[in-house]
């Protein structure tokens, strides 16, 4: 059965949510205190997460292979979408602030305001928001490999 890129993604995140349900069952089966009844065996939830996970790696490795032609979109989506979290965790505080450890004032002077930043970050956000766009409709249109 083929399919596209963007249902391989959604099957990939079973898979990943589905691996974090079987480490929680062994986190929590592997060792409990003696005369209990274990609810699952360690054993058969190892077996069963080696084998989910050479899935995973698989199904992941076809989807990496299938995008070639938008890698460059998916990297740009990646580093802008973590530029806007840096620039938007920039302090601009500016004017008179009260020290919250002893209680004294502090003047601030910054040098992008928060409308610039604000600004900015509009701008690129608009442009991470175009990049999403074309990898979602590349997602919906081509297969996987």
């Amino acid at each position: 059965m083929s399919l596209t890129i963007a249902q391989a993604l959604k099957e990939k995140n079973k898979k990943l949510q589905l691996l974090a349900k079987l480490w929680r069952k062994l986190e929590s089966n592997n060792s409990i205190p003696e005369g209990n009844v274990r609810t699952f065996q360690p054993e058969e939830i190892l077996v069963q997460l080696r084998e989910e996970t050479e899935a995973y790696i698989a199904l992941k490795t076809r989807i990496h292979l299938s995008c070639d032609a938008v890698r460059e979109k998916i990297f740009r989506l990646s580093e802008l979408k973590s530029f806007v979290k840096r620039l938007k965790a920039v302090n601009t505080d500016n004017g008179f602030i009260r020290n919250r450890y002893d209680s004294s004032l502090v003047k601030y002077e910054a040098f992008y305001s928060e409308a610039a930043l604000e600004e900015r970050t509009d701008a690129l956000e608009a442009e991470i928001e175009a990049i999403q766009e074309e990898l979602d409709h590349f997602n919906h249109t081509h297969y996987l490999q």
